[in-house]
């Protein structure tokens, strides 16, 4: 079962963030990696949706997943529309008490 990939606006503002900082701080060659590591992870993420670690105990379905040692993607299952719903790009360098995913995201 193949899961749809769909972006919120806090997961493409917080990705275009991380480029932007990658695009600035890094060369070209980075940037391109970090691209083909997140085409990669979402390509095995509408096979196997559950593959991230669940997020917290009272929601199974919002988990995340290690795309780069210092970049966390949160993304929800939506089991009945059968869609992977991105939530944020999370950069590790940012305090983890700040980290705060509504159900309204």
């Amino acid at each position: 079962m193949v899961y749809e990939i769909i972006w919120t606006q806090k997961a493409v503002q917080s990705y275009a963030r991380n480029m932007q900082y990658l695009h600035e701080e890094w060369p070209l060659n980075v940037t391109l990696k970090f691209i083909g590591l997140l085409k990669s992870k979402l390509e095995l993420l509408t096979r196997h949706p559950y593959i991230g670690s669940a997020r917290n105990k009272k929601d199974n379905n919002l988990r995340f997943t290690v795309l780069h040692k210092r970049v966390v993607l949160v993304y929800r299952v939506k089991v009945r529309k059968k869609q992977i719903e991105l939530l944020l790009f999370w950069n590790t360098y940012h305090n983890p008490g700040k980290l705060q995913i509504s159900a309204s995201m």
